[in-house]
């Protein structure tokens, strides 16, 4: 395959991508039939970083006895995270708790980010005067 076939081949992936979000759930919740107190949940158009931050997550509450992820396939960009807790709270509302818990955390390091390269332009404009 030369360089413009495979453009071409990303090209159409990204758009078929762009396609399937856009009609279609990102995410599918199901119950896991095989373990009490358990869920499965899809995430379409998602890779292992989420799927490692979610589990990670998903673990620091004392609620969740297990926690997991799987990529379905190399080539498909589909993350399986399973969810198994206690009875004392829902599957999905340790879900629910670990992705606000993300949220937090990325929109603080985001405040954090713009302290700093703010700070950073002061100190540089007071190097040129």
């Amino acid at each position: 395959m030369n360089g413009e076939d495979f453009r071409s081949k990303l090209r159409e992936f990204h758009l078929r991508s762009k396609e399937q979000s856009s009609q279609e759930s990102r995410v599918i919740l199901e119950d896991e039939k095989k373990m009490n107190n358990a869920c499965c949940v899809k995430l379409y158009l998602e890779d292992h970083t989420i799927g490692n931050l979610t589990r990670m997550n998903l673990l620091k509450q004392k609620e969740v006895t297990f926690s997991g992820y799987r990529q379905i396939h190399p080539l498909q960009h589909t993350i399986e995270i399973k969810v198994q807790t206690n009875g004392s709270i829902k599957p999905y509302d340790a879900i629910q708790k670990t992705f606000q818990d993300l949220s937090d955390e990325f929109k603080n390091l985001e405040e954090e980010w713009a302290r700093k390269v703010a700070e950073k332009e002061k100190h540089q404009m007071k190097l040129e005067i």
